[in-house]
């Protein structure tokens, strides 16, 4: 977690952003493997919620999103969906962002791997005063 103070006409805010860490693990297999991670504290524990991509073949671009940077951001994005019958379903979209030394960006979406992670990422978000992930 990094405050970043953003200046506005006669007020200033602070954002809060997240960060997704690559931290190295061995699988079962014995072979090393990728977790892709935003570390926080809640309620004076630390917490790790996994993310992975939104698809297997989503690993490479990952790979190349953090070959630029050993973190990346976490952008989170509301959206919604309209359904033929007019039904709006309303979620969050996650991508990882970073961006090299020539100023290009390299991002990749992104999800919570499971239930649970979505609910300490809300928790996270909270204790920051953000607000919540749906």
């Amino acid at each position: 977690m990094e405050n970043v103070k953003k200046e506005t006409a006669k007020k200033e805010t602070v954002e809060r952003k997240l960060f997704v860490e690559r931290e190295n693990f061995k699988g079962n297999d014995g072979k090393d493997y990728w977790a892709y991670i935003v570390k926080g504290q809640v309620r004076g524990r630390d917490i790790k919620v996994d993310f992975a991509p939104k698809d297997k073949g989503g690993y490479e671009p990952l790979d190349i999103v953090f070959d630029v940077s050993p973190k990346a951001e976490l952008v989170m994005t509301d959206e919604e969906m309209t359904d033929a019958n007019g039904k709006v379903t309303k979620f969050t979209s996650y991508k990882v962002l970073t961006v090299d030394e020539d100023g290009i960006p390299y991002e990749c979406s992104v999800k919570p791997s499971r239930d649970s992670d979505k609910a300490l990422l809300k928790m996270l978000l909270n204790t920051m005063g953000v607000g919540g992930a749906k």
